[in-house]
């Protein structure tokens, strides 16, 4: 389906206004693991090959560590994020993890700002750390080996996340003042997209076309147009915050997660809507599948992993669970057959006070 400009707005609006169907699926037990078979099908990762813990915990309440994953395109190796608290400052870190040699390089972004974000470009194998008041940086080969460098200096404060349009020149950004930024790469202008009434927690571009989808505080999943900036659909879906939106790879799929514990899957064709109340606590993290384009994960406060078939919605099944743990953030590599997940530990319960201290890595059975 061709989703051209001119038509963008008129098609999902008209499907949207439309009977909705929405199908509400279970509550499955921890014990209902995915099966050996399912795993290997569909190449979900879940024997443990090592972890990678951070060694300098000596204030455990104050230290917050490791917050987002990328894999790198080639060299076996992924990007990681990574928040140090230091005088009450979030210190980003841009890093690198090398399975090859189990290494880990990291250097702290110039100006202290806090990492809320990585950005790839994976025809380059290039990964940029999005910093929260608005500096991009990267990590290059130098004489003295890999380096850390500042790309951009965007100006724009109070960041939470960031995503490249599909030819990469431009960003959207989604932040807390309740605004969307598109940040033109070459020009150094920037638009801003009105709507919402709350923080703005995720913003995703669409890989085909102008579409950008985002979720806020306000309980809303919004959808727009970036060429004309116009607002094209709102949907409140979700009882409570919109925590992550997630195109699947051709676009035609989206899914959101949030604090009510629900994850819901649309498609943009008929603007059906799944709704999964799998998860027991909040879900932080969605990633797609980047073999089968059917097939996601999502990551709960909970310490769950969830795998979901969008041609078989009434069988979402636990992949694993940790008890006690958060998983913030997992990704798998281009193939699909490893898979990396930021676990925290919860260190006060009634004062929500935890620290993500161990990256855990797997690989298929």
């Amino acid at each position: 389906m061709n989703l051209g400009k001119p038509d963008l707005k008129w098609y999902i609006q008209q499907k949207a206004a439309q009977n909705v169907k929405e199908r509400l699926y279970g509550y499955p037990t921890h014990s209902n693991q995915l099966p050996v078979q399912t795993q290997i099908k569909f190449s979900i990762p879940t024997e443990f090959v090592g972890c990678i813990n951070d060694q300098d915990q000596k204030d455990v309440i104050k230290i917050l560590k490791f917050t987002h994953l990328k894999w790198l395109a080639k060299n076996n190796s992924f990007a990681l994020g990574y928040n140090k608290i230091n005088n009450q400052k979030r210190q980003g870190h841009l890093s690198i993890f090398d399975l090859n040699d189990w290494k880990l390089f990291y250097k702290k972004f110039a100006n202290d700002e806090a990492m809320v974000g990585i950005l790839n470009q994976e025809y380059l194998n290039k990964v940029f750390g999005i910093g929260s008041n608005g500096g991009i940086y990267t990590i290059e080969k130098g004489q003295g080996g890999l380096e850390q460098r500042p790309v951009l200096e965007t100006k724009i404060l109070q960041i939470t996340e960031g995503a490249f349009s599909p030819n990469h020149h431009k960003i959207a950004f989604s932040s807390q003042d309740k605004l969307i930024y598109l940040y033109d790469v070459q020009s150094e202008s920037k638009e801003t997209l009105m709507g919402h009434g709350k923080e703005v927690y995720t913003v995703q571009w669409n890989p085909e076309n102008s579409l950008i989808i985002s979720g806020a505080d306000d309980e809303t999943i919004r959808l727009w147009d970036a060429s004309s900036r116009d607002e094209i659909l709102n949907l409140k879906r979700h009882n409570l915050g919109v925590k992550k939106v997630r195109w699947n790879r051709n676009g035609t799929y989206f899914a959101t997660t949030g604090k009510d514990k629900q994850t819901l899957l649309f498609d943009l064709r008929k603007m059906d809507m799944e709704i999964f109340k799998l998860h027991q606590n909040q879900v932080d993290t969605i990633f797609w599948h980047p073999k089968y384009q059917n097939i996601f994960l999502t990551g709960d406060a909970n310490g769950s992993i969830s795998c979901y078939n969008i041609n078989a919605p009434n069988e979402p099944m636990y992949v694993q669970h940790v008890p006690e743990t958060i998983v913030t953030d997992l990704a798998l590599d281009s193939s699909g057959s490893m898979m990396s997940v930021i676990r925290a530990k919860q260190v006060q319960p009634d004062q929500k006070i935890s620290m993500a201290d161990q990256i855990s890595i797997y690989k298929t059975a």
